[in-house]
């Protein structure tokens, strides 16, 4: 990698693509780099013919038209680049300058990833954008997170995707996608779409959501789903308001709204998993989803492909852990942190075929006291448990330990307990977890937080 040093390091990069140095595989030239457009232009120029270079991260720096068509003739010529990000974040603004550069992009026959995040991309860019895509048959994966694409925007892209064969991947998060730019989604993805991941997320979908969801079902392609916090309005998916409003925030657990949305989403989603054999990672965090639809989704996931959930920050309790502990299918991850779940819900999920369990900032704490929630977990096929932050005592700690000695839980490999721990009870905890090394010695605990001048073991 390359990215500074003195005043003569644009002509030492420039020699080296013209010498087709085998050690400048990664360019990275950051945006503090004092670089004019003419010393992109040259070195664009170099890229032309150059067999070396992997891949060019250039973001942050302005680009003219100059620099714009020597790299978009650059593209044209050389097949070895597969990773790309250039531009500011008004490059998108510049409706002639996206159009010179798709032009190239193209017709080119090596890249595999564009990076355009935060380019200030809008629908006359994504006129551009979708005319390339239609006729490039190389692109795997593109990046048009953080712009200015709203449904007007995603009615474009859509349609173009229609004709792409070999995208794989497309992230949209952080948008202005809306409802009826979820429908175009919808639309593109059960009809002949080969997008394998595809990120909505900070999209204010609202009921979007459910017809994304309902889609899937005819969907064959799809692999993975990103659709975390899609329920909320698009002002409140804004910056958070200055220090001197005095307005109340609204508090999420128990806005009506988005649990309307988020509860139709899943039960959306859970009505094309029985069809749908195809996806295999979902992702669903901070939707405001409660239990009792989550038990729809659970009762669809013996029929389903799905092997990583996420449900993370939503509304679910106990009923609804339980009844994903139920009948997990082929599902291995599942992460349910900042929920309300309690010791009954972490017992019931230890007790299955999963091998990650995440509950971080939950409510399990207190199962010293009934023991008798926690089964004895000997078929357990847990390997990674993560409990911090949520209220562990030492005498849960020591139930746990004892569950542990006695083969509960055997396959665990790590057991992250992170802010659990009061400082009056580290002593106790430091001997009982002692003791749980000193038997399990290949497990690691990761349970308190270092101080200052002390290293991880």
């Amino acid at each position: 990698m390359a990215w500074g040093g003195n005043d003569s390091a644009v002509d030492k990069w420039i020699k080296q693509l013209k010498e087709n140095d085998p050690k400048l595989t990664t360019l990275h030239i950051l945006s503090f780099r004092r670089v004019s457009a003419a010393d992109l232009t040259a070195i664009f120029a170099a890229l032309a013919h150059n067999t070396s270079l992997k891949e060019l991260y250039c973001s942050g720096h302005v680009l003219d038209v100059t620099a714009t068509e020597q790299l978009s003739e650059a593209l044209t010529l050389n097949d070895t680049l597969e990773s790309l990000n250039i531009g500011n974040h008004e490059f998108g603004r510049d409706a002639k300058l996206v159009a010179i550069l798709c032009e190239g992009l193209a017709v080119n026959e090596g890249l595999l990833t564009v990076d355009w995040e935060n380019k200030g991309l809008n629908k006359s860019s994504m006129e551009a954008l979708s005319r390339c895509l239609e006729k490039n048959t190389v692109l795997k994966n593109l990046n048009l997170s953080r712009n200015a694409l709203d449904d007007d925007s995603i009615n474009i892209l859509a349609l173009s995707l229609q004709q792409n064969k070999t995208l794989r991947s497309l992230n949209l998060s952080m948008n202005d996608i809306g409802p009826a730019g979820a429908q175009h989604l919808a639309s593109c993805l059960a009809g002949n779409c080969h997008l394998e991941e595809l990120d909505v997320s900070d999209n204010a979908l609202m009921e979007g959501g459910q017809t994304i969801g309902a889609a899937l079902v005819n969907n064959k392609s799809l692999v993975t789903l990103k659709m975390t916090g899609i329920t909320s309005k698009l002002e409140d998916l804004q910056l958070p308001p200055s220090a001197d409003d005095e307005r109340p925030p609204s508090d999420p657990k128990t806005n009506e709204s988005q649990s309307i949305h988020g509860n139709a989403m899943v039960e959306a989603v859970a009505g094309s998993l029985c069809g749908n054999r195809s996806l295999k990672h979902l992702w669903l965090d901070h939707n405001q989803i409660q239990s009792a639809s989550v038990a729809i989704l659970a009762s669809a996931l013996p029929k389903s492909g799905l092997v990583e959930l996420r449900l993370r920050n939503n509304c679910i309790d106990d009923q609804g852990s339980k009844a994903l502990a139920q009948s997990p299918g082929s599902l291995l991850q599942l992460e349910l942190g900042e929920n309300s779940i309690g010791s009954e819900g972490l017992g019931a999920l230890l007790d299955t075929s999963l091998q990650y369990v995440g509950l971080f900032s939950n409510k399990v704490g207190g199962f010293g006291v009934e023991p008798d929630k926690i089964p004895n977990l000997g078929n357990s096929k847990i390997q990674t448990l993560d409990i911090g932050c949520n209220g562990v005592t030492w005498q849960d700690l020591d139930v746990m330990i004892e569950l542990i000695l006695a083969n509960g839980v055997p396959d665990l490999k790590l057991l992250e307990m992170g802010g659990n721990a009061e400082d009056k009870d580290m002593d106790a905890w430091e001997e009982s977890i002692g003791k749980l090394q000193r038997e399990r010695p290949e497990l690691e605990i990761a349970w308190k937080r270092l101080k200052s001048g002390e290293m991880a073991e």
